[in-house]
């Protein structure tokens, strides 16, 4: 199972720190992941990089918000 380690810890003698992505069996990641130690890893996506050809994507305008006012005279 790959980990993505929350604290400092060492695994089969090894030393883990915050932010490292490991790969450990599932007893070990059972044991690590109900101590609070490390949670699941999302599973690496690739980035789509766009062709030579495509044009670059359409950036809106966020909408302004109207502001309410309350109790004008």
């Amino acid at each position: 199972m790959r980990l993505e380690i929350l604290r400092q810890t060492s695994i089969a003698g090894q030393p883990a720190r915050v932010g490292d992505v490991v790969e450990v069996d599932d007893r070990d990641a059972r044991l690590l992941i109900g101590s609070g130690k490390a949670k699941l890893a999302p599973v690496a996506v690739p980035e789509v990089q766009p062709l030579a050809g495509d044009p670059e994507p359409i950036k809106r305008k966020p909408r302004s918000r109207r502001s309410k006012i309350h109790g004008t005279p």
